[in-house]
Formats: C-alpha cells, sequence, structure tokens
C-alpha cells in the first residue's frame, strides 16, 4: 500500500506525514512543507485515495480567494518533489484531468495488469480474423491530444520548477476546454514545447503536429523563473480556434 493512516500522520510511500507540524519524516530525515503544501496533502491524506477537486483546494487552501490558475499546479509540484515524486511516472500523486487530483493507493503494477488485459484482448482479435475489430479498439483508446512534458532547455537548474508547472497546467487547462488529452503516448495531434534561454531571458516555445507530420499551431511566449508564462492562456486561446473540439 502507497497510503496508510494512523493516529496525528499518515504514510504515504516511504515517507510519514504529520499534518500538525507539517513534516514529512523518513528515518533520520526530515523535510518541512509550505503551509499551503502541507494543508494540500493533508486533504489528499483525508480523501484516502479518492480525488480532490481544484475547487475544494482552492477552496480549503486559500479560502476560496481568486488566485492564478496556475497556483494549485506550483503547489502540487511542490509536493512532488518534496516526496520524489514524477509527474511524468507518478508513484504518489495522479492528476486526474479535468478533475483534480489524487493518492495513489495501490502500487503501479496495476497498470501494467490493464496493459496486459488489452494485449490479450487484441491477441484473441487477431486470431479470431477480425482485423476491422482491432482497429476499432485501438482507435477507440487514442486521446485527441498526446502531450510530451516540457522539457528545460535553458541551461538553468532553477527553471526546472517552471517547466514541470508549465506542463501540468497546460494538461489541466486542455482538458477543462474539453480535450481528451494524454501525457505522452500517441495520438491524432501531438502537442510539444520547450523551455529555452534567448537573449537571457526564458521562452515557451510550443507546437501541434498532426499525424501526418503538419504543423497545426505554434506559439512562443516569455517566462520568468517564478511564474508560469503569462502569454500561455492566450497561446492556448490560438490552439482552440486553430484545432477546434
Amino acid at each position: 500500500m502507497n497510503l496508510q493512516s494512523g493516529i496525528g500522520s499518515h504514510r504515504i510511500g516511504g515517507w510519514h506525514f504529520h499534518p500538525a507540524s507539517g513534516e514529512l519524516r523518513r528515518g533520520s530525515e526530515v523535510r518541512r512543507l509550505e503551509p499551503r503544501a502541507a494543508r494540500t496533502l493533508e486533504l489528499l491524506c483525508e480523501a484516502r485515495g479518492g480525488v480532490v477537486s481544484h475547487e475544494q483546494l482552492i477552496q480549503d487552501v486559500w479560502s476560496g480567494r481568486t488566485l492564478s490558475e496556475n497556483s494549485v499546479a506550483v503547489v502540487v509540484g511542490q509536493l512532488r518533489r518534496a516526496l520524489g515524486d514524477d509527474a511524468r511516472d507518478p508513484r504518489l500523486i495522479e492528476t486526474i484531468p479535468k478533475r483534480g487530483y489524487r493518492l495513489v493507493a495501490e502500487a503501479p503494477p496495476a497498470k501494467a495488469a490493464n496493459r496486459r488485459y488489452w494485449l490479450l484482448a487484441l491477441v484473441i482479435a487477431v486470431l479470431a480474423g477480425t482485423t476491422a475489430g482491432v482497429r476499432a479498439m485501438m482507435a477507440a483508446g487514442r486521446p485527441d491530444i498526446a502531450m510530451a512534458d516540457i522539457p528545460n532547455q535553458t541551461g538553468d537548474a532553477r527553471y526546472d520548477p517552471l517547466a514541470r508547472a508549465t506542463t501540468e497546467l497546460m494538461l489541466a487547462e486542455l482538458s477543462k476546454r474539453g480535450y481528451d488529452v494524454e501525457r505522452g503516448g500517441d495520438g491524432p495531434l501531438k502537442i510539444a514545447g520547450k523551455l529555452v534561454m534567448w537573449n537571457g531571458a526564458p521562452f515557451l516555445g510550443l507546437s501541434a503536429t498532426d499525424a501526418r507530420g503538419v504543423v497545426r499551431w505554434s506559439a512562443m511566449t516569455k517566462g520568468t523563473a517564478d511564474t508560469v508564462p503569462a502569454g500561455l492562456h492566450a497561446a492556448l486561446d490560438d490552439f482552440q480556434k486553430k484545432v477546434p473540439r
């Protein structure tokens, strides 16, 4: 089990989380969480593997105040770093598109079992000679958009959190706009991006390429070390116009 609760503490993977002090402890190692990150993790623990919505996090952690849409993603990114989790292959905190976040209560091998199920189904279909059925199954499982994680290619590690937060925000924002988007994988449309340094400042470059290799959309917007690029939402507005759902 990845998640266990006790009196006054929760076990998450190899860590013990103590909400009262906002500390993560593993043996002699102690990591103190920022108050908002600690409260977010407490809500996730209390949900016991259930989904905690963006709205609930904003209401309970930020007291319902108006805030930047990337604030939740930034705090979740802080938690993942503290727990040693990876957003690209989450073992502890999972992003649920269009809904929110949850702690992974069971170990990841369940995903492998699911893949084995679909592989068996495909083999049976092939042996039965139902080629058309196999193609239909494969097409049904493909998302509208396959999005790769945004790498930090500035050469400056200070921008690693910005690259991760931008990835999370884009996944959430595309889902909110009605697109069926999947991290990595394959899809009719692939979105890729990278964070680069240009004239002494970080810039985010993005592009969307269809199955024929045609670039359907591209954008570039300036960023800073502390916040997701301000022009990102305008860029996604343009994407939505050029590639309507």
